[in-house]
């Protein structure tokens, strides 16, 4: 083992625990600008501009081009998406040998649990209700596990007090 990089003692792929607040203004700041544009219709100008396209399609397809495009969907995306991975993937305060294994049991059931949600989504839903069904889908994998590893920890750590008394 000389010379080896062991990753298990050097390396975490989880993040500092300061990515935890930051985490969840980026989840709340998604959140109401996904309220105001999907539920109340709210549209602000300012995120009018103009953007460069890989590829669009609207009324017509643009390939490789700058396109006039409405920014509040992608920017509540990207506030969602990176705020629920930054409090699915930020370490615990007290990170313990188990809670590694909390974190893969939480990990498997989301797997099976959004599994079944593409599933009857694919069945249930047309046209533009399978569009938003798959919107819902980016963060519903990572608000899946947030909950069931919160739930999970909770439980280990009410045995763990059961068991110490």
């Amino acid at each position: 083992m000389d010379g080896q990089f062991d990753l298990k003692s050097k390396f975490s792929y989880l993040l500092p625990r300061g990515f935890l607040p930051v985490g969840f203004v980026f989840t709340c700041l998604g959140i109401v600008l996904g309220v105001l544009r999907f539920y109340f219709g709210i549209k602000p100008d300012f995120f009018e501009r103009h953007v460069y396209a890989l590829y669009s399609y609207y009324l017509e397809s643009k390939t490789l081009q700058v396109i006039n495009n409405q920014l509040i969907e992608e920017i509540t995306g990207l506030f969602l998406i990176i705020g629920l991975f930054l409090i699915a993937f930020t370490k615990e305060k007290y990170e313990h040998p188990h809670t590694n294994s909390i974190r893969l049991h939480a990990f498997f059931i989301s797997i099976y649990l959004n599994t079944i949600f593409l599933i009857a989504a694919m069945i249930f839903t047309f046209g533009f209700a399978f569009v938003y069904m798959m919107m819902i889908n980016m963060c519903l994998f990572m608000l899946i596990y947030i909950i069931i590893f919160r739930v999970l920890v909770l439980r280990s750590r009410v045995a763990d007090k059961t068991v110490k008394q």
